[in-house]
């Protein structure tokens, strides 16, 4: 009974390894998707917008006619916006300018 017992033991122990092996290799791998994602992210922001923008940074913003100024880190408070996206920075190259 007591070999029995090691050798299910033993077995659940590899099972449990060749597990823990499988979801480290699939963690590397989203750590890499993740790395490349993060390259190709800053590629865009650097092609299309300003690594230099501040969150201080008063913005001068033609809004129907009106000219409104408003600090970048008004605009950009609620994360993952539309307005927030506009005004980070990233797409500065990008956007519509009347003059």
């Amino acid at each position: 009974a007591k070999q029995r017992l090691k050798f299910y033991r033993d077995q659940l122990e590899l099972d449990y390894q060749l597990e823990i092996r499988a979801l480290e290799e699939a963690e590397s791998r989203v750590l890499k998707r993740i790395e490349s994602f993060d390259a190709k992210k800053k590629e865009t922001a650097d092609a299309n917008g300003r690594s230099d923008a501040t969150k201080d940074e008063l913005l001068e913003i033609n809004a129907g006619g009106n000219i409104i100024f408003a600090r970048r880190s008004v605009l950009t408070q609620i994360e993952g916006s539309r307005l927030g996206a506009i005004f980070s920075g990233r797409w500065d190259n990008r956007l519509q300018r009347d003059n």
